[in-house]
């Protein structure tokens, strides 16, 4: 296969990987991620004292409630704000998983013990493929003396 047939082969697996993943640029500060994770937290706060606001409505409580929901308004507009200075790539099955109402983490799990899995069989091929290059070697060795050496490559012992 020619350079030029390698490239045009890599480009559809590179643009499927784009697919896959939001594109977000990557690299943010850790007091970046903070200050998000701080507002997320704020804003998730925020929404529950309008949940229960709205469930306990009275009349006296209209006040409180647009404070709340001013409140939420200004940290989802920070939040906005902030988005141009914090970059990441996201799966898109972890945003599947979101969208179904699953948990993350359990993704995250899922990954890391198909990653063992296929660590543990690469481990295993490359042993198999180990104890065959010894098995032939000394099969040749055995069957070949004379042309071991200069097949394999070094000097016979």
């Amino acid at each position: 296969m020619n350079p030029s047939q390698q490239q045009q082969q890599q480009q559809p697996q590179q643009q499927n990987h784009s697919q896959n993943t939001s594109q977000i640029p990557v690299d943010f500060n850790d007091e970046d991620r903070s200050a998000l994770e701080a507002q997320i937290c704020e804003s998730l706060e925020t929404l529950s004292q309008i949940r229960v606001t709205v469930e306990n409505h009275e009349s006296a409580s209209s006040e409180v409630l647009e404070q709340r929901v001013d409140r939420l308004v200004r940290g989802l507009a920070q939040m906005h704000t902030m988005k141009d200075r914090l970059n990441v790539n996201i799966p898109e099955e972890v945003l599947a998983y979101i969208k179904d109402g699953r948990n993350p983490d359990e993704f995250t799990s899922k990954f890391m013990e198909r990653v063992a899995s296929e660590n543990q069989f690469t481990n295993g091929k490359i042993s198999a493929l180990t104890n065959f290059k010894q098995e032939y070697e000394n099969k040749l060795k055995e069957f070949f003396p004379e042309d071991a050496a200069e097949i394999l490559g070094h000097e016979q012992p």
